[in-house]
């Protein structure tokens, strides 16, 4: 059986970060839209019923409600896009992960290992 340095699941999970990343995105970004729609259809209510049109109350209301719904599942869905990491950084934070002095330490120990070897290799020549 072989043991995995990263496991591959971790690059389809990558992946499947950047799809929920990019639909939480968009799904935020319509939210924001209709929240600002319907800011301006509140305020344009609000303007109506202040100068009498009892009618518009019921609108006004309802304008107010789901313009503070939309407004904070749109916040939320942004933000939460915003703070999904991206495959770049997660890749890169894998390999801050993985890299530890002792791995340094071993390569360069490596690395002298090697070159004395091909030192030795060449005097021999």
């Amino acid at each position: 059986m072989t043991n995995y340095v990263i496991d591959p699941q971790v690059f389809y999970w990558m992946n499947v970060l950047g799809i929920v990343q990019t639909i939480l995105g968009i799904f935020g970004g319509l939210c924001v839209a209709a929240f600002i729609c319907l800011l301006i259809g509140w305020i344009y209510n609000s303007c109506e019923a202040k100068q009498g049109y009892e009618s518009n109350l019921f609108y006004f209301k309802e304008c107010r409600k789901w313009a503070i719904i939309t407004g904070i599942v749109g916040f939320v869905l942004v933000t939460a896009a915003i703070f999904i990491p991206g495959r770049t950084t997660s890749i890169e934070m894998i390999i801050a992960k993985a890299t530890t002095f002792d791995n340094v330490n071993w390569t360069v120990q490596q690395v002298k290992e090697v070159v004395d070897y091909i030192v030795q290799a060449i005097k021999g020549i």
